[in-house]
């Protein structure tokens, strides 16, 4: 395909707003990316400075694809799209009810749309990557905590105040730890990375364990111990996925982020839990799928939202 015709093609730039990196992606509307760049996030996380860099990062998109339609923007937190304000954010925390798109659109004449960044991961994936061929789709991703995204009809999910998705804090022990929120037995409290890698350390009796991977390669290597540790922890993760099941009826439930990465183990504890929790008949359609977009899709979610919500299409 020829340079121009893929700009015969709608174009949006979709933006990722993280603690360490500001990513960026001119994506168009068949999940192409174009042309992609990052830069590091100012280290004092002051709103003003981080909104000069992604003005900055518009204008060198902008000065080599000039077709680009909208900018979509995934960030951290509780976003309110309609008044287009994060209420608060756990990355910048001195951030409570800032009007980022605003500030965005001073610094550009093209529409900027907002969005909470696990949406835009969930979005990305049901449009281009594992829930490509579904429109009913729900999204984990198992990071420092675990968001969560939801796709009804090809459209997400953002409940009456945009906080749908904190599927992170359904619990699964009524007298578990408690979590961060102030519940206990939060599903995040078993397999946000911190308490992973904690339970890790205990299990297998091991306090080099670090990282998530360490235990991954360890159960690559036949250790039947940290086979069974990420099983267990996948069943766990398995009965979150049981009630979001009875509850939502989707055709896929994708899953990424870190932890995701620890595989099969993980995966065969989740569909196990499934099948012997969820009724027959909704366990036996729903795929419970690795996403595929890896570092890619936040910002490609992004995009996804600026053609939902500017209809570039």
């Amino acid at each position: 395909m020829t340079n121009k015709e893929k700009r015969q093609k709608k174009v949006a730039l979709g933006i990722d707003l993280g603690g360490t990196f500001i990513k960026s992606a001119i994506v168009d509307e068949t999940g192409e990316i174009l042309s992609e760049m990052q830069v590091r996030t100012p280290p004092g996380r002051d709103v003003h400075d981080i909104v000069g860099e992604i003005v900055k990062l518009i204008g060198h998109h902008q000065d080599r694809h000039p077709e680009i339609e909208g900018i979509g923007v995934g960030s951290p937190g509780l976003v309110d799209e309609t008044q287009a304000i994060i209420r608060l954010s756990p990355n910048f925390p001195d951030w409570n009810d800032v009007h980022l798109r605003s500030l965005i659109a001073k610094g550009t004449s093209l529409p900027v749309f907002l969005e909470n960044d696990v949406n835009c991961f969930v979005l990305a994936e049901q449009r281009w990557g594992a829930g490509r061929k579904f429109q009913n789709v729900l999204g984990l991703a198992l990071g420092t905590g675990i968001g969560g995204g939801i796709v009804i009809d090809n459209k997400l999910y953002r409940g009456c105040s945009g906080a749908a998705g904190e599927l992170g804090h359904i619990s699964v022990d009524l007298w578990g730890p408690k979590c961060n929120c102030g519940n206990r037995g939060c599903v995040e409290r078993y397999l946000g990375r911190q308490w992973f890698i904690q339970a890790a350390r205990d299990i297998l009796d091991n306090e080099e364990i670090k990282t998530p991977k360490q235990v991954s390669e360890l159960a690559d290597s036949g250790d039947q111990t940290a086979i069974k540790f990420l099983e267990d922890r996948g069943f766990i993760l398995g009965v979150a996925c049981t009630s979001l099941i009875h509850i939502f009826d989707p055709q896929s439930i994708v899953i990424g982020g870190g932890i995701a990465q620890c595989g099969e183990p993980l995966f065969r504890g989740i569909r196990k839990c499934i099948e012997k929790r969820a009724y027959a008949i909704l366990a036996e359609k729903v795929k419970i799928l690795p996403a595929e977009l890896g570092t890619n899709a936040g910002a490609m979610g992004a995009a996804a939202v600026a053609f939902e919500m500017g209809n570039i299409s």
